[in-house]
């Protein structure tokens, strides 16, 4: 058992503590071997990802499929018709289609038909989706075995950069931090050599003082969302042209959101850097990420199973034709995630392997992400996932969210509920939101029957009257 996974319960603790409490336990708990906090399984999971030898890895990734495909049709009730629809020696293609796809609303809805009942309460580590999702679900992971796999992944994506051992990175990533309400806008953790600033505090008044530390941390390298990381890149721009800050960071990952073709212009010539795209969700099923010299998304063949399929639910194996990205999970026993239809956007690459990739399937670009924005007072953008992030346990007594915007600074919150929301729950609800936007938006709640959908079916996470403020 990884003691990451046993101290997880503590984690949000940890990142809202005071400083002063922050740095010295971090330094301590920094100090273990990163197989000791992740587990005996982090060198394992770090060499598959490492691993380039494209018959090796079509051959484990066909084994991992089963194995998981067996596992959920042995063990998880949702699934029990399919054990006698896998033929023995028959393609591993055709025991996947055996599988009906499944959605959030169907794991909502039945939570434990979809856990394994070969899995004891001990292995499992409650979780639930945070981002932009407007359908917040609980669900279950492995205890010892995801969260170590994807701790892996990301270090493996990390070296993609060629970063100095030991170096800060600055995060962008939506966590409120502690003391916000008092002038606190930046918090440093330790363990991870990261500072971390809210997207939600990227004002000119504050930003040369998110610099100053940045520089103080000696801050090599950037994570977090790209309208976050765009709103900082914009004002060196206009602001410290050409500063030693931006000069020394070494390369930017971006995360959770679509990357709108004029932000990264403006990240690209302000640092002059490598950098790279990324693509996972909360389930840990899937994981793809770009190259410092292709930006298109390399998908993880061992992390997870990723298809494409269109609005019948039948496979896309053409390049270029858009579809939704549906996932089956591996390493996760407890609750594993077969065909999970994540309401994702993407297409397949026409173009060849990277060489340094070969024997990974090729993202073209991923659409479905949602890059919508709130609108401040001020009239400033908030990203839309820095809403949703370490939202309470509250949030699972509401069916779906949706946010609505007719003008800067005010916020419609639609709630969509099966019978109604206690007062005591509004209450709660609205104090997160008071948290989150720290007076630049005033929300309002109201409980709704229906929600606005796309054409092809999927929740709108935000409405948005307002139009594009960025270009401002």
């Amino acid at each position: 058992m990884s003691v990451e996974d046993r101290l997880y319960r503590w984690l949000g603790k940890y990142l809202d503590a005071p400083q002063w409490v922050k740095t010295p336990v971090g330094l301590v708990y920094g100090w273990l071997p990163r197989r000791v906090r992740y587990g005996a399984g982090y060198p394992r999971y770090l060499a598959e990802a490492g691993l380039r030898c494209p018959a090796r890895l079509a051959a484990v990734a066909e084994a991992r499929l089963r194995e998981t495909l067996l596992w959920a049709a042995a063990t998880v009730p949702a699934h029990a018709g399919v054990r006698p629809r896998l033929r023995v020696g028959a393609p591993v293609s055709e025991w996947l289609d055996a599988f009906a796809p499944m959605r959030r609303g169907d794991i909502k809805a039945r939570p434990q038909d979809f856990r394994s009942t070969a899995c004891g309460e001990a292995a499992a580590l409650p979780m639930q989706t945070s981002g932009s999702s407007s359908e917040p679900l609980r669900f279950l992971l492995e205890r010892g075995r995801t969260r170590c796999k994807e701790t892996a992944y990301i270090d493996s994506f990390n070296r993609r950069l060629s970063l100095p051992r030991g170096c800060a990175t600055l995060s962008l990533r939506g966590r409120n931090v502690r003391g916000s309400e008092r002038g606190t806008t930046r918090s440093f953790d330790p363990i991870k050599r990261m500072l971390a600033i809210s997207p939600n505090h990227l004002t000119d008044a504050l930003m040369p003082g998110h610099v100053a530390a940045a520089r103080r941390h000696r801050v090599a390298s950037i994570q977090g969302y790209p309208s976050a990381v765009y709103i900082l890149a914009r004002w060196l721009a206009q602001n410290a042209p050409g500063s030693s800050f931006a000069a020394g960071i070494r390369g930017v990952q971006l995360f959770s959101e679509t990357v709108e073709p004029f932000m990264l212009d403006t990240i690209r010539a302000v640092f002059d850097c490598p950098v790279l795209l990324h693509y996972g969700h909360s389930e840990r099923a899937a994981m793809a990420a770009s190259m410092p010299d292709d930006p298109r998304y390399f998908v993880w063949p061992l992390y997870g199973k990723v298809e494409l399929v269109d609005g019948e639910g039948r496979a896309i194996d053409e390049p270029g034709q858009a579809g939704e990205i549906v996932v089956t999970g591996f390493d996760n026993r407890v609750m594993p995630f077969v065909r999970y239809r994540t309401g994702d956007i993407a297409r397949w690459s026409a173009g060849p392997a990277h060489p340094a990739l070969p024997g990974f399937p090729v993202l073209e670009r991923i659409d479905g992400r949602d890059s919508d924005f709130i609108f401040g007072r001020d009239g400033r953008a908030i990203p839309m996932t820095s809403v949703g992030g370490l939202r309470p346990p509250v949030f699972t007594r509401v069916e779906a969210v949706q946010y609505e915007q007719f003008e800067p600074g005010r916020l419609i919150v639609c709630l969509q509920t099966g019978g109604g929301l206690a007062r005591d729950t509004r209450r709660e609800l609205q104090q997160f939101f008071e948290a989150k936007f720290q007076g630049m938006v005033e929300a309002e709640l109201r409980e709704v029957t229906q929600m606005a959908r796309t054409a092809n079916g999927k929740l709108r996470t935000i409405v948005q009257h307002c139009g594009e403020a960025l270009h401002a």
